[in-house]
């Protein structure tokens, strides 16, 4: 009846309102021909814009099924993060990559469960009461592990999506603090593009023996960080802050330092460091140099010249 009614409604009254004066004016046959002509007019006109219609809720109902889709894949890759089995764990974390890849929308909310499972499945044990400000008493208590030591997988998998994750706005810094990566492989010849751990928070994390060899690190806070024998051939620490943070015996060759804080970091035994890498990086009177290089390092500031650049303008805290 809605349908009739409607039908009616175009033929008669619309199509007599359309057509105006100029066709009542009209007679005989040339009136019933305007009049069939009008009607013709607003029926295209009205089936045009029922499609229009029609397409636009189909589309609302597309994006809202598919928006319903997604919510569902991120609850349940949320839920097999909570299992006690590795193999569900690891579809937990690709199931939220194809999350990630799929819904810009939920890029902050699968970035930020992805750095709290990490750090809440590696969760050291409570500290120690000493001094944790000061590199010896911090790593007294960690000894360098055995060669091929490695994360669990699920770890390992949930910091290789997070290293490939794509480039968008982050609001906020990838929250990685006190997490346990001892042996962490995050190598840039596996990966399509160098791996991404731009400002990611760092801070007191245990990287030994940790392989990042061209892994990206720029402006990364990677304060009292625990670096011991890691391997950063070719990482990019550009504006980096490494404050106090333990490098004995890590691999610095190629390593870009511009503007890296190593106030206070101990770099003994770091092999493949040079002095054209510290005169872009910012030291201090704390910072701890192989035996060559402090005694370059020193001369230079003897003869006037300053071991420490500048402290870029808008540091980071």
């Amino acid at each position: 009846m809605s349908v009739l009614g409607a039908a009616l409604l175009v033929l008669g009254p619309v199509s007599w309102l359309v057509a105006g004066d100029t066709v009542s004016s009209l007679r005989g046959k040339e009136r019933a021909d305007a009049v069939n002509a009008v009607r013709q007019t607003v029926l295209a006109t009205v089936t045009g814009a029922t499609v229009f219609v029609g397409l636009f809720y189909t589309v609302r109902t597309y994006l809202l099924s598919r928006r319903g889709q997604v919510t569902e894949r991120f609850r349940t890759a949320v839920q097999h993060l909570a299992s006690d089995t590795v193999e569900l764990r690891l579809g937990g974390v690709y199931g939220l990559e194809h999350v990630l890849s799929e819904s810009p929308q939920e890029h902050v909310a699968v970035v930020s469960v992805l750095a709290a499972f990490v750090r809440h499945r590696t969760r050291p044990d409570p500290a120690p009461a000493v001094d944790l400000t000061l590199p010896e008493a911090r790593n007294a208590d960690r000894p360098l592990l055995p060669q091929g030591t490695q994360p669990p997988p699920d770890i390992q998998a949930a910091i290789d999506v997070l290293a490939r994750r794509p480039e968008r706005h982050e609001p906020r810094r990838i929250d990685l603090r006190d997490a346990v990566l001892c042996g962490l492989l995050l190598r840039g010849f596996e990966f399509d593009g160098a791996p991404r751990l731009d400002r990611a928070f760092l801070t007191h994390a245990d990287l030994r023996r940790a392989d990042l060899r061209g892994t990206r690190f720029q402006g990364a806070v990677l304060n009292f960080a625990d670096l011991r024998q890691a391997a950063l051939h070719g990482a990019c620490l550009d504006g980096a802050l490494l404050h106090q943070a333990d490098l004995r015996g890590a691999g610095v060759a190629g390593a870009v330092l511009r503007g890296t804080d190593l106030t206070g970091a101990d770099l003994r035994n770091c092999d493949g460091l040079t002095e054209e890498q510290l005169r872009d990086a910012r030291i201090d009177d704390s910072t701890r140099l192989p035996p060559g290089l402090a005694e370059v390092v020193a001369r230079r500031a003897q003869d006037g010249g300053s071991p420490t650049p500048p402290r870029p303008a808008g540091g980071t805290r």
